[in-house]
């Protein structure tokens, strides 16, 4: 008798994926169509200002990460983080998981512009740096944060196939919890491929790490 394989939560999957494959879909052309390759070479400078393309990507992140803690009491936001003292102790922080609450707000409002908070670091659980396109391993964040808040994760829009592996383990040896990305995408080429299992990983990691501490 012929049996029927059982496939567990494919549904789940399937709509914490669609979120990605959308904002990959939006970003990679900014980076890898030919039309818009030329362009940019031929004007000697970026299309979109990479402050502005970053901006978007952490925005983004945050909604997908809001969203799979939307059943804890746990927020998530850009901002500074603040010490005992009420002093700055960070770099600009793309993204901050914490504890419900802020100690200020910059522009925040019904319709904001833009949503800055001030969070205290003993309510920080975990930050996410997000990067453009990853070549290396920014050693000096994660040491400053890490006296800070105990989880410190990095995610990249892209990086080079080759570079994937070898950029993991160096941000691990760096302080960091991981290194993850939404597609890689060779520069020779400029042939791009999403990393789904990647998605999968950081979501599920954000989450076993921050649940330790509810």
């Amino acid at each position: 008798m012929t049996t029927t394989p059982t496939v567990t939560g494919v549904f789940g999957k399937r709509l914490r994926r669609s979120k990605f494959e959308r904002l990959a879909g939006e970003l990679k052309p900014w980076r890898a169509d030919d039309d818009l390759r030329a362009i940019e070479v031929a004007k000697g400078s970026a299309l979109v200002l990479p402050f502005v393309k970053g901006l978007y990507l952490s925005a983004q992140l945050t909604y997908l990460i809001r969203n799979q803690l939307s059943d804890t009491d746990l927020e998530v936001d850009w901002g500074h983080l603040l010490n005992a003292e009420e002093d700055s102790c960070s770099p600009e922080c793309d993204i901050i998981v914490h504890s419900r609450g802020w100690f200020e707000r910059w522009n925040g409002d019904a319709h904001p512009i833009m949503d800055f908070k001030f969070i205290k670091c003993e309510n920080a659980h975990a930050v996410v740096s997000c990067k453009s396109f990853a070549k290396d391993i920014d050693k000096d964040y994660a040491k400053k944060l890490g006296k800070y808040v105990a989880h410190i994760l990095l995610f990249a829009e892209c990086c080079c196939p080759k570079d994937a592996t070898n950029l993991e383990k160096k941000a691990k040896a760096q302080g960091y919890t991981g290194f993850w990305y939404l597609y890689t995408m060779d520069q020779e080429t400029g042939e791009c491929a999403d990393c789904p299992d990647k998605w999968e990983d950081f979501l599920q990691t954000i989450r076993r790490l921050v649940k330790q501490n509810l």
